[in-house]
């Protein structure tokens, strides 16, 4: 059998789309988070003569630049030291440069009580989470409610949970602020009157300034303020006896209480997160939406390279030398600045898909998937995912990573659901507003949908409201009910929501 070699040729036409190096580079800092990113930045400065450093607020001071003077005044006295004296000065601070700190940390110090405990598995573990999610004072970093799983935790968990590591020891810790932290040492204190407890809670700028004349007239000012109201409920009765001095020993209470009550431990291994934007809401209703650089240092291209760029008499190879070294820096800059900008449109898209949870706090997420904000900034959903990477966003209700504000939902008829749309307006100042708009679900949106997190919240609404007395509801009287408030959900569904957050079925409660 002859074998047939032979050679064809053809022709074939593919469209391909390649990355540049610059893209590259402005995708890999956009994955990157403020840490890995300010890392990156002086290590670019490093290498990049084109490039400086303008300004960058969390730059340690260098103590070596501070040398003594070598002016000596008439109250300086010279001695000499002996090579003996010399030798023993020297040994005892290698010894306490060598010493390590065994200082317990504070989350060694409360996993330790917290560990004796006797709870169950999922409270053990949020409980892990809250002390390894303190900073050096003992305050949340993240806010806790992040750290709740609706598969096995509940809120009531949370609470729980949070309870318990703030009256351990030290009493405060895992608070929000000092004003919480004081609160929960007041009441764990005999001592604490019932106006200090007022104080404490809420008013601590009543005292500012601390005179017991002008502090009793505030609180009392308050207290029939408060009465005048048409739907007050709180009993203020109390504050008509109290006089000057009763304010006096509050203030004296307040001030033996510990603003820092983590401050004797030594700095544990936590990481510090700060916000790459803060959401803050105006008085008008609206929310505006502010970059934060935070660590991040400013960066510009050098003035005297570009100056002996300019100069006379240099060559066209100098010039050429030159010329890459800058491109670089302003690929460079371009890259930074595609990161903060994209880092903000996905903010702003975030505000305005979630503006309900912002007015009201957990509970209120409305559904969100990444493909929803690629498409609103037509960028692509893998873009998106770098965004939200390790990001993090302050508002009222605390500081929560991007990926928390995406939740999957149900699908419901959008006849029966109505939405607030929102509106962005930018200005020059690197902040949005968004502005609140009531209008009815657009063709676009004409399937609508309710998110998880807003389901297990009215469910959790309705058995709340129910007495203890009355009749325990079933899985399907909850659909019902839920129903009946534009939610349809099927009854497995309710079912499986419901052990989510750890509430036994009708029969076993």
């Amino acid at each position: 059998m002859a074998l047939n070699f032979s050679q064809t040729q053809r022709i074939s036409q593919k469209q391909l789309q390649k990355l540049g190096q610059m893209q590259i580079q402005a995708l890999k800092y956009l994955s990157m988070n403020s840490l890995d990113l300010r890392r990156e930045i002086y290590d670019e400065v490093e290498k990049n003569p084109a490039l400086e450093i303008t300004d960058d607020s969390m730059e340690e001071w260098d103590y070596s630049s501070s040398a003594p003077s070598d002016e000596l005044n008439e109250y300086t006295k010279l001695k000499t030291v002996s090579a003996t004296s010399q030798d023993k000065a020297n040994a005892f601070q290698e010894i306490l440069e060598n010493n390590p700190d065994n200082t317990e940390t504070l989350s060694d110090h409360l996993m330790f009580q917290f560990n004796m405990l006797e709870l169950s598995e999922n409270r053990h573990r949020l409980g892990e989470k809250l002390i390894y999610n303190l900073d050096k004072n003992g305050f949340h970093i993240l806010a806790p409610v992040s750290f709740l799983n609706f598969e096995t935790d509940t809120e009531e968990d949370l609470k729980s949970v949070l309870s318990i590591i703030q009256n351990l020891e030290p009493c405060g810790c895992c608070c929000q602020n000092i004003e919480e932290s004081l609160l929960i040492q007041a009441k764990n204190n005999s001592g604490a009157s019932q106006i200090s407890l007022f104080i404490l809670d809420g008013h601590l700028d009543f005292l500012d300034p601390p005179v017991s004349s002008k502090v009793l007239k505030k609180v009392k000012d308050f207290a029939k303020a408060e009465c005048e109201k048409a739907f007050n409920t709180v009993d203020y009765s109390f504050i008509d006896e109290i006089d000057e001095e009763d304010i006096q020993d509050a203030i004296s209470f307040i001030q033996t209480l510990n603003p820092h009550p983590a401050g004797e431990y030594s700095a544990s291994d936590n990481s510090f997160v700060i916000p790459d934007v803060r959401v803050e809401k105006t008085s008008d209703g609206s929310f505006t939406v502010v970059s934060e650089r935070g660590i991040i240092p400013e960066v510009k291209l050098s003035p005297e390279y570009t100056e002996m760029m300019n100069m006379n008499g240099i060559s066209e190879q100098q010039k050429s030398n030159l010329e890459k070294p800058l491109q670089e820096a302003k690929a460079f800059i371009d890259s930074l600045i595609y990161r903060e900008d994209s880092v903000f449109n996905a903010a702003l898209a975030i505000v305005q898909a979630q503006k309900e949870f912002f007015e009201k706090g957990t509970g209120h997420l409305n559904t969100l998937r990444q493909k929803d904000v690629a498409e609103l900034l037509g960028v692509h959903e893998t873009t998106v995912s770098r965004m939200v990477n390790s990001k993090y966003l302050q508002c009222e209700w605390g500081l929560f990573p991007f990926k928390y504000f995406f939740v999957g939902g149900i699908v419901q008829n959008a006849s029966e659901v109505s939405e607030n749309r929102t509106e962005i307006s930018e200005n020059t100042q690197g902040s949005s507003e968004i502005e609140n708009e009531d209008q009815s679900v657009n063709e676009k949106n004409s399937i609508a949908e309710i998110s998880k997190d807003k389901i297990i919240f009215e469910i959790k609404q309705i058995l709340d409201s129910q007495p203890p007395e009355a009749k325990k509801l079933s899985d399907q009287k909850l659909s019902d009910m839920l129903s009946e408030r534009g939610i349809k959900v099927a009854r497995r569904t309710i079912a499986k929501y419901r052990s989510q957050i750890g509430v036994k079925s009708s029969y076993d409660r």
